[in-house]
């Protein structure tokens, strides 16, 4: 049963230029921090592990948006129960409606979104970072097939 609802997109836009943004400038002071003398490295690493935390705290919603617009796209369009079915399910259903093109990398990113109340772990805040830039390209992907589905 198709429901007669329009898809808004606005704060997913949003949420996603954000993220864009974040990355932007996280890549920047990485690069600071690597060109960074002997005497401005122990400034440079706060400035580092700060816009991780930032890319990380983006990085997390961005992925919570994410899951949940492809879970309103599919109820809309075509399973009003999407909602009740596993996260792996949303995302085999979202790549069969052409919304993602690799739903296990998406699921890897619903894991590592998990794992964020955990960054307080040097080792699992350089995971997350790491699979937050991964995350970028998905993420465009993701919201050019939107845009030609709304």
């Amino acid at each position: 049963m198709k429901y007669e609802e329009k898809l808004d997109i606005t704060d997913m836009v949003r949420c996603a230029e954000n993220f864009y943004k974040t990355l932007i400038k996280a890549y920047e002071i990485e690069k600071e921090t690597l060109q960074a003398t002997e005497e401005a490295r122990d400034e440079a690493e706060f400035f580092y592990r700060l816009i991780r935390a930032g890319v990380i705290k983006v990085f997390e919603m961005t992925v919570e948006s994410s899951w949940k617009m492809m879970q309103r796209r599919i109820k809309i369009n075509s399973d009003n129960i999407i909602h009740q079915k596993p996260k792996r399910e949303l995302f085999r259903t979202a790549h069969q409606c052409g919304l993602i093109s690799d739903p296990v990398a998406w699921w890897e990113f619903y894991e590592g979104r998990n794992k964020t109340s955990h960054v307080y772990h040097e080792e699992t805040a350089e995971e997350v970072y790491i699979m937050a830039k991964k995350f970028n390209d998905c993420l465009e992907d993701f919201m050019e097939r939107l845009a030609l589905r709304i």
